[in-house]
């Protein structure tokens, strides 16, 4: 078995564009690493994607990233992109990655483009989540650049970009105990929901609240059991600023959006939607009070 540590940087439409149905990310940068216990890093996989749906880069994803359009004028098409990985990756392998997104969004852009998804392995691991466990106890949101801190380990590199962020999980794979991680994954995911958001999408630069309330990207999710799309209602008024929305997956039921916002110093709003399940989330504020 091959484990890839695995990033993607994706693009999603600028304001004031309608996403496509089933497809608000559009990949436009792909890093691999293959991680081998005997070994070390055996090989290495990079590409930059040029964007055919959403051309324009969001302002906070360029702000995030630094990839620009220009940059991504040199880069391939998605499907020689995706045709490229597939041969890299081989045939037994295991994705890793610091997060649970990165695969469900290579799924529906596969889709998208009209390609084969079945070599996508039905397993995947969050590395976030046996790091967190093994190192604090508990799940914890982090950074990658967070837990090379508490490793004591240098990052020179960039985050953010996808070819740093998947060397960096390689590394904080070696600080781990990566086969106990595998073999009881189960285990960390569990304790991952454990009254946790289940997914965040974050962001930045709004003039109002409001602004955010708009921003269709904090309300696209995908169902953490199958990695397709939720149906989210629209926002519910909570005291201040603060707002929920009901989701659902029709196959795995209901789940809830809920969104904050918050002042940056540096004047306007910042944002972050959390996605729950209803009970672990009433569970949480019960245990608050």
């Amino acid at each position: 078995m091959t484990y890839i540590t695995f990033d993607l940087e994706w693009n999603q439409p600028p304001r004031g564009m309608r996403p496509l149905p089933e497809f608000g990310e559009e990949i436009i940068q792909i890093g691999a690493v293959k991680v081998d216990a005997a070994t070390g890093h055996a090989d290495r996989f990079r590409a930059d994607v040029r964007p055919q749906y959403y051309t324009q880069i969001k302002k906070e994803v360029f702000q995030l990233t630094g990839i620009s359009a220009s940059q991504l004028e040199n880069g391939v098409p998605f499907p020689v992109a995706a045709q490229k990985l597939r041969a890299w990756c081989g045939e037994d392998f295991r994705f890793v990655t610091w997060s649970h997104e990165d695969v469900p969004v290579l799924r529906r852009n596969l889709r998208q483009f009209g390609l084969d998804e079945s070599w996508v392995p039905e397993v995947s691991y969050d590395l976030q989540k046996i790091f967190s466990v093994q190192k604090l106890g508990k799940y914890q949101q982090m950074s990658l650049a967070k837990a090379m801190d508490l490793e004591n380990l240098p990052h020179p590199l960039s985050d953010h970009d996808a070819m740093h962020d998947a060397l960096h999980t390689a590394c904080l794979c070696e600080t781990v105990d990566f086969a106990k991680g595998m073999a009881e994954y189960a285990f960390y995911e569990a304790e991952a929901a454990r009254g946790q958001a289940i997914s965040v999408n974050k962001g930045q630069g709004y003039k109002t609240p409001e602004d955010a309330h708009a921003d269709g990207a904090l309300r696209r999710f995908v169902c953490p059991e199958c990695g397709q799309p939720l149906q989210v209602g629209e926002w519910q008024k909570l005291p201040g600023i603060k707002r929920k929305a009901a989701a659902r997956c029709p196959q795995h039921g209901a789940f809830e959006v809920r969104l904050r916002c918050q002042p940056v110093r540096t004047g306007g709003f910042k944002a972050r939607a959390g996605l729950y399940r209803p009970e672990e989330k009433a569970e949480t504020e019960q245990a608050a009070e």
